[in-house]
């Protein structure tokens, strides 16, 4: 009689629950407790494409962290293919990213917590948007991974920043065992699915036309990415369905309404509706449509079914825009210009120091 392996057992995902990343969790052990605080350091700040040659004045352990993930094995014909199809729906993937993949990570409730203890993401939710934004623009622009890139650095810098919050919060006293560990291996899963799974399903909402093996593609480029970021093999799916098992586990095992959840929901939605948005509807009627009532519901966001059933012909009209050829190139130039070139002088990925009170 065969049997077939269950996929993502509960058992492995517990432990997944208890496991952070040995290699940036090393390095901001070692920084902190000889006293190298990266946000007083002008090198550090300054240090943001590839090319960049590691300062001197690093202290080994932090030369040796970014040697290796600057070392990282790239596949370069997953990047091409990879980068490619984020520059084919750059536009609407940035749409998908503040009103779909951010939200929906707000409703895995032992997460939301974790943010919660900045109070920088309740009262900056435009800085949180647009950090988050500027990340996923570094590390799938078509120059990512070469020398003139940022794909590295921004990859190295975000590492460090979330084994800071685990050195911090383990540290503060604030932290209940029973929350697993801060920004655990599963945490750190998901949120790499709401990237590449979560966002080709808002493409598809939103009416893009996105094949299996494209699909396929990006989830296994931000695989390649997750990897750097520190994210354990085991919870990298390379196929579609994988990707939606594993999804569906961790959707089941820890998303619920959390006050933190909601409280993170309702600022960045506040922020984004009063912003400029490129459709003629409400900017909460579109992230209903494509959150859907029960994540709305963990969130503690309204859904009107009447409202976000109007809306969905929006659907109809870019399938028949996606028949047209565009030029993809002209319009990721202009979104490169909307978010403009980061100053070498500053960097958005800020390595915390301290805990909110």
């Amino acid at each position: 009689m065969s049997t077939t392996k269950l996929k993502y057992p509960n058992t492995e995902l517990a432990l997944a629950r208890k496991q952070g990343d040995e290699l940036a969790d090393k390095t901001v052990k070692i920084l902190f407790e000889t006293g190298f605080n990266p946000l007083k350091s002008d090198s550090y700040n300054q240090l943001i494409y590839n090319n960049q040659a590691i300062p001197k004045d690093f202290p080994d352990v932090l030369s040796k962290y970014f040697s290796d993930i600057k070392s990282s094995k790239v596949d370069e014909i997953l990047a091409d293919n990879g980068s490619a199809f984020y520059l084919k729906h750059a536009a609407p993937v940035m749409l998908c990213l503040g009103m779909l993949s951010l939200p929906y990570c707000y409703a895995a409730a032992e997460g939301a917590k974790v943010l919660s203890f900045s109070k920088r993401i309740y009262e900056q939710p435009e800085k949180r948007l647009t950090e988050t934004a500027e990340f996923v623009f570094d590390v799938c622009s078509p120059e990512a991974f070469q020398p003139n890139g940022k794909g590295f650095i921004s990859i190295a810098k975000v590492r460090l920043m979330h084994a800071a919050i685990r050195y911090h919060l383990l540290k503060s006293g604030k932290w209940k065992d029973d929350f697993g560990y801060p920004v655990n291996q599963e945490d750190m899963a998901g949120t790499n699915l709401s990237f590449s799974l979560i966002a080709i399903r808002g493409l598809r909402k939103l009416g893009y036309t996105i094949s299996s093996e494209e699909s396929q593609t990006y989830i296994q480029y931000w695989n390649m990415i997750g990897e750097m970021l520190g994210i354990q093999n085991a919870w990298l799916p390379d196929t579609n369905q994988d990707a939606f098992i594993l999804e569906q586990k961790i959707k089941q095992r820890n998303f619920k309404y959390s006050k933190e959840g909601e409280m993170l929901a309702v600022n960045l939605q506040n922020y984004i509706k009063s912003q400029p948005l490129p459709f003629p509807f409400p900017s909460t009627t579109m992230m209903s449509y494509l959150l859907g009532e029960d994540i709305c519901n963990m969130i503690g966001l309204p859904y009107d079914r009447v409202d976000v059933d109007l809306i969905s012909n929006i659907k109809n009209v870019n399938a028949i825009r996606n028949a047209f050829p565009a030029n993809y190139q002209k319009e990721f130039i202009l979104l490169k210009k909307q978010f403009g070139e980061r100053k070498s002088e500053s960097s958005p990925f800020q390595f915390l120091s301290k805990l909110a009170s």
